[in-house]
């Protein structure tokens, strides 16, 4: 196989496109917080808003995916969407925690339309990297290096952020309570837009642009069909969704849990950093486990994530060690369910264009980020939904211990259902090292061999077990 190496600067340029993550983490974090104790807005208000916001946003991403699928500029494919992706997601991040001097209705509309803002922005950057690495290297080895080295980035930035921003938080509510989320964005997320920047002038395009034959950048029949039968992309979409979901509730929750269901507020500081060391150290182990078949890796990887979650959920967070000790098994196992499944989800692009011969990279990612969006709205929403239930009151001081008790469910629960319904799904999933080294193979040679029908033995030395009925 194609062992094109990837030259360490552009590496550890991709280290530095993590800084685009910066403000997205921010919201995500303490948007549910923010918009019912500053805005005044209630949880289930929130959560429905969320929701809605997460699905009109996700629309945009396959026309976004397409339009990078289909770009030739002298700056690449990529750069020109990172580029602006990365200013919408500053500037509009800022705005998501601004109070504006309005009523209920027209904070409600401000938070709808800055919050979708900040998610179009981003989706435009994170596109632009994502789809970048498979134009990086032809290398399985090397795509897994390059996005352990792109996550290092984004859990370096989330570690020196998380373990930052209350204490800014904190710093800036003594003297303006109200503007103290927008400030601290500002200050964080002007580093963040300046470490992209400095990616910007790093990232190369080092595979030529694809010849027409491959080219399905055309966001029509063929493209949509392609995926739609594409049944791996299917199965990798579905375990996606399900971990997402618990992860956006789990983290949603977390802010509230730790002020009123451990009344540790102070622990905040410790604990989301936590999560994203145990992130980091998987990005570093996941170079040397690149030669070990993804597939097992990423299963290793759900398997890390249930033993976090249920060696606090059995114990009931009983004290401060266990917290800190199974929170950072889940940033562990997340970690590497991150590193991993961009270089899965680059292997069913390859699949697809074996079977159906269409390679849309712009398309695929699009579509794992509109699944991403509508995974995180649903999981706000249950969380908004599940505070309301639980008796939640937005703005006050002390919570009831009803809602203490449901917000160590809402944080801990559904990280005990979603690994294993994902390690189900995976079962069905074939594309190993093995059967996408065969693959890549034929696509070198611009095979054009149906998997379903073909008999020969080139067909079946490609996809051995791959093509087996789900």
């Amino acid at each position: 196989m194609n062992e094109q190496k990837v030259p360490l600067l552009q590496k550890i340029g991709f280290m530095l496109s993590g800084g685009c993550m910066i403000v997205f983490n921010l919201v995500t974090l303490f948007a549910l917080i923010f918009f019912t104790d500053l805005m005044g807005l209630s949880p289930a208000v929130v959560g429905t808003m969320l929701l809605v916001s997460k699905v009109v946003d996700a629309v945009f991403d396959p026309a976004l995916g397409t339009m990078i699928d289909r770009t030739e500029t002298r700056f690449g494919k990529t750069k020109p969407w990172i580029f602006a992706g990365a200013i919408g997601t500053f500037v509009l991040g800022i705005l998501v925690f601004v109070v504006p001097g309005f009523g209920s209705t027209g904070k409600l509309v401000w938070s709808f339309i800055t919050y979708n803002g900040v998610n179009i922005a981003f989706s435009a950057c994170v596109l632009g990297i994502l789809t970048l690495i498979p134009l990086v290297t032809k290398s399985q080895l090397e795509r897994v290096s390059v996005t352990a080295f792109q996550y290092m980035g984004q859990y370096i930035f989330a570690i020196a952020t998380t373990a930052a921003v209350m204490p800014l938080i904190t710093y800036f509510n003594k003297s303006t309570p109200i503007s103290a989320y927008w400030k601290t964005t500002l200050i964080l997320g002007g580093i963040g837009f300046v470490a992209t920047m400095a990616f910007l002038f790093t990232a190369k395009e080092n595979v030529p642009m694809q010849a027409p034959t491959e080219k399905a950048g055309v966001l029509g029949k063929e493209s949509l069909a392609a995926l739609s039968k594409n049944k791996y992309f299917m199965l990798l979409a579905a375990t996606f969704v399900i971990m997402l979901v618990a992860m956006s509730v789990h983290q949603s929750a977390l802010a509230q849990y730790l002020i009123y269901g451990l009344k540790m507020p102070d622990l905040a500081s410790v604990l989301i950093p936590l999560f994203y060391v145990g992130a980091f150290l998987a990005a570093i182990l996941a170079k040397s486990f690149a030669r070990f078949d993804k597939l097992k890796v990423i299963k290793f990887a759900v398997v890390g994530i249930l033993a976090g979650d249920a060696l606090r959920l059995l114990t009931g967070d009983s004290s401060v060690p266990i917290v800190i000790g199974g929170e950072f098994l889940i940033g562990l196992g997340a970690g590497f369910f991150s590193v991993y499944l961009p270089p899965l989800l680059i292997d069913t692009v390859e699949y697809g264009f074996f079977k159906f011969k269409v390679r849309n990279y712009g398309l695929v990612m699009s579509a794992m980020t509109v699944f991403q969006k509508i995974a995180q709205g649903v999981g706000i929403a249950l969380t908004g939904y599940w505070l309301e239930f639980g008796g939640y009151v937005s703005g006050a001081v002390e919570q009831s211990e009803s809602v203490a008790k449901t917000l160590f469910d809402a944080h801990l629960l559904p990280f005990a259902i979603a690994p294993l319904l994902g390690l189900f799904l995976l079962h069905f999933y074939k594309l190993d090292m093995k059967t996408m080294e065969g693959i890549l193979v034929e696509n070198e040679k611009g095979a054009n061999v149906s998997v379903d029908e073909a008999g020969g033995e080139e067909a079946d030395a490609a996809t051995g077990e791959a093509d087996g009925e789900v």
